[in-house]
């Protein structure tokens, strides 16, 4: 029988993510700091933390495959960070209308010394928005915990003019098609649970 995955991460977004694929898994908190490295492209620093956050958790769970993600959106080079007030979010969303959003998504997966890592990026268009529209938006549905403060998987959906990408799950936070493939990499297969 094999030992649950480790989600190293409390994200209700990540594990609900997770739970699509069938394995058993237990979420541990990452004692992980994510600093900003200017010198770092945001795709590379969205795989740097997913790995930071996924060997800080593996060495305290050895045999254990722990899986780290990290996502940082980014519009022209600008990374935006989590906005954390109603303030910070409708100003993000006011810089971001009419704008391309690049969302790089990191997962890594590490078990004792082995590891392994991509990042899948997706690109969310957002539709001219006025003023109201934005500060409706954040009133609504707070997303003051997400990169770009907005949550597609809700009503931010309706903020969309255009969606392109490998993986809509990347957008959310784990891109399980990528995922899937380092976990079967790993020997572990979700159709067959082994």
């Amino acid at each position: 029988m094999m030992k649950p995955l480790i989600l190293a991460s409390t994200s209700v977004y990540r594990s609900e993510l997770l739970q699509r694929l069938g394995l058993p898994f237990d979420m541990v908190p990452p004692n992980y700091e994510e600093k900003p490295d200017k010198a770092l492209a945001p795709s590379a620093l969205a795989l740097k933390h997913a790995l930071g956050k996924a060997r800080e958790v593996a060495f305290k769970n050895p045999d254990r495959i722990v899986i780290g993600s990290d996502q940082v959106a980014e519009v022209e080079g600008e990374i935006l960070g989590k906005p954390y007030t109603v303030d910070n979010a409708v100003a993000q969303l006011e810089m971001m209308s009419g704008r391309a959003v690049n969302f790089h998504t990191g997962v890594a997966l590490v078990v004792n010394e082995r590891e392994a890592a991509a990042v899948d990026t997706f690109t969310a268009k957002l539709r001219v928005l006025s003023k109201g529209e934005i500060e409706s938006y954040v009133m609504r549905e707070s997303p003051l915990d997400c990169a770009g403060s907005f949550k597609v998987e809700g009503l931010g959906i309706a903020l969309m003019e255009e969606l392109a990408g490998r993986d809509f799950t990347s957008l959310v936070g784990l891109p399980l098609i990528t995922l899937n493939k380092l976990l079967i990499s790993f020997g572990v297969n979700p159709l067959t649970g082994v």
